[in-house]
């Protein structure tokens, strides 16, 4: 082992036991890489670890076919149940009908060629809408005084308008 290998163990040691007994684990510890280093273990065959090899690769591939099984298996069963869900369920829910966006406007309007002018709330927005772009326009070429204060005023009115649209 290294030198910081030997602090470190003697580290972990002291964490776990009181100094004198940490030390004679260290020593016995060291004792037993020497024996170990003086007597190398003798190199298997080439023969033996090419089975050795050869059984792994076996094992590794009964392994990930069982896997790739288990995975097939897995992926079957989930889209089982989404159709089995699906066909339970259904698309939509039957207490609650579709919506008629055709019904949300009375049919006479709905026919009518002009349904702005048919709608009063409709009409009233177009005609102050027509209002302050008209007035916009005069500021912008200049045609009327105070053009900016007017114009702070107009923008306040279109953002109420269209805040007042939205809420029906």
């Amino acid at each position: 082992m290294r030198e910081q290998a030997h602090e470190n163990l003697m580290e972990l040691l002291r964490r776990f036991m009181d100094e004198p007994t940490a030390r004679t684990v260290h020593e016995d510890i060291q004792a037993g890489e020497r024996l170990l280093d003086a007597e190398p273990a003798p190199t298997p065959e080439a023969r033996l670890i090419a089975t050795i090899k050869t059984q792994m690769a076996r094992a590794a591939l009964r392994r990930h076919r069982i896997v790739r099984l288990v995975h097939g298996s897995l992926a079957a069963a989930a889209a089982v149940i989404v159709l089995a869900l699906v066909g339970l369920l259904g698309p939509g829910s039957p207490s609650r009908p579709p919506m008629s966006y055709a019904a949300i406007i009375p049919a006479a309007i709905w026919d009518s060629p002009d349904i702005t002018a048919d709608d009063l709330d409709l009409a009233y927005f177009s005609s102050e809408i027509g209002q302050i772009e008209a007035q916009m326009q005069a500021l912008d070429a200049g045609e009327s005084e105070g053009a900016s204060g007017a114009l702070d005023e107009f923008e306040n009115e279109l953002m109420e308008i269209q805040t007042d649209f939205w809420k029906g």
